[in-house]
């Protein structure tokens, strides 16, 4: 088993380089070229490629994302907190432009807050729902157009009985 890489490192490293060359601006013949193989390979190699993407973001969507969301409000509200005991401090630690500042400090954590709450979760839902509805949309199409495009069906003619 000596200095032969088996052929999935093969197909990998290959794919990696398709993906790299992609991003270049080259074209799937292109790359076949420069390659030395079937412009076929390409295409599946793109395919896979799309596949492993969609992978990642479901990964991304479904278990990164609500923990950077969840851990993101988290820290918003420790800021909010932490300035509201800074407002209502009475000991003589904190200015009263200490605690303006922290007021303002609020404000703006609170805009984040909503802007975060707006545009997390539900932008994203939006987002798969118009994905989602796009989808419908095409396949009402696609099946109207084959509908059309079906050959007339012909009656049987007196004779032809």
């Amino acid at each position: 088993m000596g200095g032969f890489p088996n052929n999935r490192f093969l197909i990998i490293e290959r794919r990696e380089k398709v993906y790299s060359m992609l991003s270049q601006g080259l074209n799937e013949l292109e790359i076949a070229k420069q390659l030395k193989v079937d412009q076929s390979t390409i295409c599946r190699d793109v395919k896979s490629i799309k596949r492993e993407s969609q992978k990642t973001i479901q990964l991304i969507v479904n278990d990164i994302l609500p923990f950077e969301f969840g851990k993101s409000l988290l820290s918003l509200n420790r800021i909010i907190k932490d300035c509201w005991n800074i407002c209502q401090d009475k000991s003589e630690k904190w200015t009263n432009k200490d605690k303006i500042n922290a007021l303002k400090l609020i404000r703006d954590t609170e805009r984040t807050r909503l802007e975060v709450l707006l545009e997390g979760p539900v932008g994203l839902l939006v987002q798969q729902l118009q994905e989602k509805l796009n989808e419908i949309i095409e396949n009402n199409e696609t099946a109207k157009k084959s509908f059309f495009v079906l050959p007339a069906i012909e009656r049987p003619t007196d004779d032809m009985r």
